[in-house]
């Protein structure tokens, strides 16, 4: 596998994410953050916030090497899985852009969690068109399960069920 092809994901100090994507940006690294708008309620309006999907997470491509990035304050590890720098790859890279820029409704979803519930499915048209993953029923409402078997982690995709094929085996 080709490392400087891989996206490495990068564990920040807590709401830390966008200050190390700005210092890694600005020394010249290729670096992903998946932004979501969220709106806050305060006492007197509303506003519009970005905030990170993955909590502490930045995704720096073909570097994974941590005393590089020994003088970035934000900057605390690599994120392990199974003993591993988790991996994540191109394709998941560009999926999660794609549901990001077609403001599908998304939540972070834990591995932790079993897939026990719903079935293998495929994405049959939209920008998702051949994506596979869990599907999962939350309050009678059909979530796409996308899991980064890197990082050992996804993200809940609201999809119409009408758009989802089942592909059990």
């Amino acid at each position: 596998m080709n490392t400087s092809e891989n996206w490495f994901v990068l564990y920040t100090k807590s709401r830390q994410e966008k200050v190390l994507a700005s210092q890694l940006m600005d020394a010249g690294y290729q670096v992903y953050l998946p932004l979501l708008k969220k709106v806050s309620q305060w006492s007197d309006r509303k506003k519009v916030l970005e905030v990170p999907l993955f909590n502490s997470y930045v995704f720096i491509k073909g570097v994974n090497e941590k005393a590089r990035f020994k003088d970035f304050n934000s900057f605390v590890a690599f994120l392990q899985y199974n003993n591993k720098p988790a991996i994540v790859r191109q394709t998941e890279i560009d999926t999660l852009k794609s549901i990001i820029q077609h403001g599908y409704d998304i939540n972070e979803f834990s591995t932790a969690q079993e897939f026990k519930i719903g079935n293998k499915v495929e994405v049959s048209s939209g920008p998702l068109k051949g994506i596979t993953g869990k599907l999962v029923s939350i309050s009678n409402v059909d979530w796409f399960v996308l899991n980064f078997e890197g990082m050992g982690n996804g993200i809940q995709v609201k999809i119409p069920g009408k758009l989802l094929l089942n592909i059990n085996e």
